[in-house]
């Protein structure tokens, strides 16, 4: 369990140490609207904890939180093929999952800008998830 504890540790230092340089030539931004306007191949991942996710969520999102142990064995299993629209709260922790997968060669990442606080209710989902 220590181990789990400081490798995430360690991959939150890294990430932090990344995001201080300037060192992010494909680094996208894009609004919500971006995603659900583009007709291609694309994923949606909402890095908030899984509370958050229950309260307030986007549209075809899924849940990957970023807080967990597991966070960079799973976020590294998404395909590279696709676009990969990255949200959370505010954007700081999707900024920083942006700048990791790039660090690991992903090309087609975008953080989405403002984090849900900003997202248009449109595009919100109000289903629960026992649906």
């Amino acid at each position: 369990m220590f181990n789990q504890f400081m490798k995430h540790i360690t991959f939150l230092l890294v990430l932090f140490l990344f995001s201080c340089n300037n060192i992010d030539n494909n680094y996208k931004e894009a609004p919500f609207s971006d995603f659900y306007n583009s007709n291609s191949n694309k994923l949606l991942i909402d890095v908030r904890t899984p509370e958050e996710f229950i309260e307030k969520r986007a549209l075809e999102s899924i849940n990957i939180d970023f807080y967990d142990e597991n966070f960079n064995d799973d976020i590294l299993k998404i395909s590279k093929e696709d676009d990969v629209y990255i949200y959370c709260r505010s954007g700081r922790r999707s900024e920083l999952t942006v700048r990791f997968l790039l660090e690991n060669g992903f090309e087609n990442v975008y953080n989405v800008n403002s984090g849900i606080i900003e997202i248009d209710s449109i595009y919100l989902d109000f289903r629960t998830l026992n649906n």
